[in-house]
């Protein structure tokens, strides 16, 4: 199960990568393309992803409730990983809701206020800080010895996608409101 998730974890980065960049090329109005497939088997993925992460947890939650030790120091960026995902299982809906909606058939953008503004800024720092607390743990996981170079690129290549999301979220705001 855990390679398994592993591989969906990998997959779901490309997907997300993919529906991130268009999603930010349309709210910059450099394109109108939509991908709806593309969204659906990215939502499918990140609900199985998170099912088996609550799935791979239960053992460490038993145990804590069990014993009363939950070690939060030690396994800060474990406990990190679950708290992002559960933000980012919760926020997806907002996600989904945020932009568009359809009236009797008809296709419409929602009005963008500052509630959907922060509730997506918010969604985008919870996958962020879910990609960058799992990077390292995951290069381990794959056995790479040179882990640390490895994970200050794919940190770099987060960071990069995060801001241009982000502008491009910051940018859609100002146009909608002022």
């Amino acid at each position: 199960m855990k390679k398994f998730n592993s591989f969906l974890a990998r997959f779901m980065l490309v997907l997300l990568a993919l529906h991130g960049l268009m999603g930010a090329f349309t709210l910059l109005r450099l394109t109108a393309s939509n991908c709806k497939p593309l969204s659906y088997i990215l939502l499918a993925a990140l609900l199985l992803h998170g099912i088996l992460g609550i799935l791979l947890s239960k053992d460490a939650v038993r145990e804590g409730m069990r014993t009363g030790r939950w070690y939060l120091k030690e396994n800060a960026s474990f406990w990190l990983i679950r708290l992002s995902g559960f933000i980012i299982l919760l926020s997806v809906w907002f996600h989904i809701t945020a932009y568009t909606t359809t009236v009797n058939g008809v296709f419409f953008l929602r009005e963008f206020t500052t509630l959907r503004f922060f509730s997506q800024i918010i969604f985008i720092s919870a996958i962020l800080i879910h990609l960058l607390c799992a990077t390292k743990p995951w290069m381990i996981k794959r056995g790479l010895l040179k882990y640390e170079e490895r994970t200050a690129d794919y940190i770099l290549v987060y960071s990069i996608f995060s801001v241009l999301f982000l502008f491009a979220l910051i940018s859609y705001f100002i146009y909608w409101n002022f």
